[in-house]
């Protein structure tokens, strides 16, 4: 497997400087993903290509490229079309720099977190509006010969793996593929402690679609009534030897991603901890 990073610890795309991409060369990451905040075709593409000039500077791969969008499932038509406009363009933008794959998420009906929980993510209605935007999408992926790969939640429409197959099924593009961020499939106190049997569920069903993954840990809390978070890596309850080998078994060159840590030294941390439990696994970390 290859392996790298996400960008929250230094701020996504318009934070990439000299600096950062020596940082992440340092790391030992052989790729990033890197969000734009909005819309990316707001940046000049010269200006974009001096960014991916820093890092081919350094070998470092743009593994996921992602762009910000209003609500791509919601009743207002004109605001799912804006939201499915600006996904065409995180499309377009991610070929233009030579991007792995394009990453979209489903957004959600709550109000003010397109990740928020919301009854009515769940319905019918709204899993068809879905289909509808991706499938749109999906165009720009046949254009630009880059995929898309969906950011999943349980919070969102994209809340189980059976779910996930099945509305990428009904889209009928083999453009648009997964994400594996098992974190994001725990869902109760059963799945946290039994991450294993989460794993081989989650590759079983959506092997054929995964492309990448992301790398964080997950654990439980005391207050009442559900506390589930995530965590840094290692410092969990996810069975990272399952994890490891299944995504080694179906990607030996894909990329993993460690995501959600907002300081370098704790990627550091996360990175010493997914680079020795690779060697002890015997599983070689590709440049």
């Amino acid at each position: 497997m290859r392996l790298g990073g996400v960008d929250e610890w230094f701020g996504g795309w318009l934070k990439v400087t000299e600096d950062v991409a020596q940082k992440i060369d340092a790391l030992g990451f052989t790729g990033i993903g890197l969000h734009y905040p909005g819309d990316p075709m707001e940046q000049s593409l010269d200006e974009a290509l001096r960014t991916k000039a820093l890092l081919d500077a350094h070998h470092i791969d743009i593994v996921q490229f992602w762009g910000g969008y209003p609500c791509i499932i919601c009743p207002d038509e004109d605001a799912r079309r804006e939201g499915v406009r600006i996904g065409r363009n995180i499309v377009q933008r991610a070929a233009e720099l030579g991007a792995q794959v394009a990453g979209i998420r489903p957004t959600s009906l709550h109000p003010t977190s397109q990740w928020g929980p919301h009854p009515l993510n769940y319905a019918p209605e709204t899993e068809d509006r879905l289909v509808r935007s991706l499938s749109e999408m999906a165009e720009a992926c046949e254009i630009y010969q880059v995929p898309i790969t969906l950011e999943v939640h349980v919070t969102t429409t994209l809340r189980d793996a059976e779910t996930i197959r099945r509305l990428i099924d009904r889209t009928g593009s083999s453009w648009i593929k997964v994400n594996a961020d098992l974190v994001n499939f725990v869902s109760d106190f059963h799945a946290a402690y039994h991450t294993t049997e989460l794993i081989n569920h989650v590759f079983d069903v959506l092997g054929p679609y995964i492309l990448t993954a992301h790398l964080k840990d997950v654990v439980v809390d005391a207050p009442l009534v559900v506390h589930i978070s995530e965590s840094r890596p290692g410092t969990g309850l996810l069975d990272w030897d399952t994890l490891f080998r299944r995504f080694e078994a179906l990607l030996p060159d894909g990329y993993a991603l460690i995501e959600h840590l907002t300081d370098y030294n704790e990627v550091t941390k996360a990175r010493d901890f997914v680079v020795g439990k690779l060697n002890a696994l015997d599983i070689p970390i590709r440049q």
